[in-house]
């Protein structure tokens, strides 16, 4: 592809005629939510109060549905290489459209999750291309070559911990879309340099798509929204695969070779990218263990809900939250270079347990206060 196409203008264009498409969308769901009454429901452990509706996700999916269509003309966007994927994202928007307003127990839930995912990988294997399979870790604490079997499973496995994790972002006002901006400008700016166009593509979409759900995301007027699992789902299994991908394709990437990363260090940038989500995730699912409660229940227990408590407000806690995120995703490659993948690994569970202790600190302090 000619290196002196103006790819910025190109995203820059990209990024405001998606604003107003999806302003247009979710203008429309609002009112199509107000006629149906596709309000969430509160209870005890809700951190919002008064009328919010909920499902809003479908209208990433949409969003993302009508660029496909527009943007596949373009000779360096290639839509089709990838509708595996999409296709797939789609049908779980509306697996998770379908949980917002029937609850669905968690064991269901993840049995069709399950089977997507799972499909959607076999579909990795008949293209034989190699890439969105994790398939080899490159050295990452020693390991090389998996086989056919265990990087399958392997895959599915990141792909399901991925999109919990994300999933369990959507309990506060901004958080799940103001992470997804920092996520997907990461990427941009990644995927940029290693000619990833139709991923590019898709990075300029959802940030577009939410910065304008932010709006009714805070709305105090009658208007304001959730993406519900149909988002957060959505979301997560979008990152899920830009990290697969960043993964699979880092042997080859130009990324790797102008920053001089350790092909056995790229699997610990992978997680730190999502390090806030996978913390709080693990932290919960132990605490839930040790309660001796199912590691899936819900509760008020989230990282987010103890600086609520402490007094932040909801996007004070979601920039806050960010923020870490960013921290250790940018002290791990800063310091990459001078460590092995065990070595970085260790000194990533140290950075990871070091937030542990401050929010346990937090937490306590709230209960004493």
């Amino acid at each position: 592809m000619n290196s002196e196409f103006p790819y910025a203008l190109y995203y820059l264009g990209l990024l405001v005629l998606t604003v107003f498409l999806s302003r247009f969308v979710f203008r429309r769901y609002i009112v199509f939510a107000k006629r149906y009454n596709l309000v969430k429901s509160t209870n005890s452990r809700a951190a919002h109060k008064g009328l919010v509706y909920t499902g809003g996700g479908v209208v990433y999916a949409s969003v993302i549905m009508v660029a496909a269509v527009v943007l596949d003309n373009l000779d360096f966007v290639e839509f089709k290489a990838i509708s595996p994927v999409i296709g797939t994202s789609i049908l779980i928007a509306v697996l998770g459209f379908y949980d917002d307003f029937t609850e669905l127990t968690a064991f269901h839930k993840y049995i069709i999750l399950t089977f997507l995912i799972s499909m959607l990988v076999y579909s990795f294997y008949l293209s034989d291309s190699g890439f969105d399979i994790i398939s080899n870790l490159n050295g990452f604490l020693g390991i090389y070559e998996l086989g056919s079997i265990p990087s399958f499973i392997f895959t599915c496995f990141v792909y399901l911990s991925i999109m919990n994790a994300i999933n369990l972002t959507d309990g506060i006002d901004g958080y799940l879309a103001i992470f997804s901006i920092f996520f997907f400008l990461s990427f941009l700016y990644i995927n940029d340099i290693n000619d990833f166009y139709t991923l590019n593509s898709i990075s300029a979409v959802i940030i577009a798509s939410s910065a304008i759900f932010l709006r009714y995301n805070f709305s105090k007027r009658g208007k304001k929204l959730f993406v519900g699992d149909a988002g957060s789902l959505f979301i997560g299994f979008w990152m899920a695969y830009y990290l697969i991908h960043y993964i699979s394709t880092s042997p080859s990437a130009k990324l790797v070779d102008i920053f001089s990363i350790k092909l056995e260090n790229i699997p610990v940038i992978a997680i730190s990218i999502i390090s806030i989500p996978v913390l709080d995730t693990l932290r919960v699912m132990i605490v839930r263990i040790l309660n001796k409660k199912s590691p899936f229940s819900a509760d008020t227990n989230h990282l987010h809900h103890i600086l609520l408590n402490s007094g932040m407000t909801h996007l004070r806690t979601s920039l806050f939250l960010t923020f870490i995120n960013c921290f250790n995703c940018v002290v791990i490659f800063l310091i990459e270079p001078n460590f092995n993948s065990k070595e970085l690994t260790l000194i990533y569970i140290l950075i990871s347990l070091a937030w542990f202790v401050f929010f346990e600190f937090m937490k306590r302090k709230n209960i004493n206060s």
